[in-house]
């Protein structure tokens, strides 16, 4: 995957991520039941905008 690729998916995955996290974690308190599944989506959204930093740090920008 090209570096321009994962950063136009890395910051709408960090923020989107957080954003559902947050909505779910205020949820939880009014029905555990779907509160729950919002803030794993919202978790693993982050996780995955986190990984792809971690994954544009170890690509290289030269031409081969």
């Amino acid at each position: 995957m090209k570096s321009p690729k994962i950063y136009n998916l890395t910051w709408p995955l960090i923020f989107g991520g957080a954003l559902v996290l947050m909505l779910g974690a205020s949820t939880v308190s009014a029905d555990a039941s779907v509160g729950w599944p919002i803030v794993f989506v919202g978790g693993v959204s982050l996780a995955a905008g986190v990984l792809l930093i971690y994954l544009r740090s170890r690509i290289s920008d030269s031409e081969d």
